[in-house]
């Protein structure tokens, strides 16, 4: 878990993992890492918690779907899905629209690796909306 840090943009989410049961993320951050900024080299998204460790390992990851639902995102990791709640998001990727992307691991967390259309929408609601621009 890296937390707050330069051309980091904390989104107001709430973050639920399905793995048989469901488990609310209590604290869990979600950000908009842009390009450039804090040692980012291509616009992401973080989402970090100590309870999502052990989904994904730290450095690695895998191609997988995610999924525009009403109100935000989900990550399907086969026995698990992460669901972030975030209406923003939906600018990023509509509810029944879905992506095959990058999904990679990090200690405290995970983070999405989107494709370019994605990217794009995401960099430009971090330069409207909270003015920060990609370097």
């Amino acid at each position: 878990m890296t937390g707050p840090g330069e051309g980091k943009i904390a989104l107001e989410a709430e973050v639920v993992v399905r793995d048989g049961g469901e488990g609310r993320l209590e604290g869990a951050d979600v950000y908009i890492h842009v390009k450039g900024h804090s040692l980012a080299r291509v616009t992401h998204l973080d989402i970090e918690h100590p309870g999502l460790d052990g989904l994904l390992p730290a450095g690695g990851g895998r191609f997988l779907t995610v999924a525009g639902v009403p109100g935000g995102i989900e990550i399907g990791l086969g026995d698990a899905t992460v669901a972030v709640r975030c209406g923003l998001l939906n600018e990023v990727l509509e509810p029944g629209r879905r992506t095959r992307t990058w999904v990679g691991g990090k200690r405290g967390g995970i983070y999405v690796g989107f494709r370019k259309p994605e990217v794009v929408r995401l960099e430009l609601i971090a330069s409207e909306r909270f003015g920060v621009k990609p370097r």
